[in-house]
């Protein structure tokens, strides 16, 4: 009685469409010269209910300006703690001198409706705010592009360096606890199912 009571919980917990991914971004900033000075800017919309939060932000050998911050849309918090963006055309940027390695946590979470994805990006400006840095999307000056769509699929792009080579950022997947849990959850009745019989 007990074990079907569970897997009930789980089939209505499964049943809720939401969804939560957490990202690490890593930027390689090595190529530009020592003490580069610029812009980091992350910018969060969507058509839906969503967050995005920054969190473990590490620039190692480089500074953030807090002094520059200028934020529009819903966002909370400051580099290099945690900022929590809301999908309202959320606008975070900051003056930062580029370290060789930059890197961050993006966890994304909402409810997926409507007709439209959520996107974020992520941009390095120039000291003058005018021009991209590490990227040849002379477009929009991206890095990295991250899409959620309206079932909560998450898809990344890296885009290519200036000289249209492999990209400076690389964005993997964190394994998330719950899944694991739900997966140790799934083995679990499988044994005692079969142990039952």
């Amino acid at each position: 009685m007990r074990f079907a009571k569970l897997s009930c919980l789980l089939i209505v917990l499964a049943a809720v469409p939401c969804f939560a991914t957490t990202l690490d971004i890593v930027i390689d900033s090595s190529s530009l010269s020592p003490s580069t000075s610029g812009f980091i800017d992350f910018y969060f919309d969507g058509g839906y209910p969503a967050t995005a939060v920054i969190s473990n932000f590490s620039d190692a050998g480089g500074t953030l300006n807090s002094t520059s911050i200028t934020t529009s849309g819903t966002v909370s918090g400051t580099l290099p703690g945690d900022v929590v963006m809301n999908e309202n055309g959320s606008d975070y940027d900051e003056g930062i001198t580029f370290g060789p390695l930059i890197s961050f946590d993006l966890t994304l979470a909402g409810v997926p409706d409507g007709n439209n994805e959520d996107e974020f990006t992520l941009t390095f400006y120039n000291s003058g705010n005018s021009g991209g840095l590490l990227t040849g999307n002379n477009s929009d000056y991206w890095l990295v592009q991250v899409l959620i769509d309206t079932q909560g699929n998450v898809t990344s792009t890296e885009y290519a360096n200036p000289s249209h080579g492999p990209s400076y950022a690389d964005v993997y997947v964190v394994p998330e606890p719950a899944s694991w849990l739900l997966c140790a959850a799934a083995f679990a009745g499988v044994f005692f199912f079969r142990r039952a019989r």
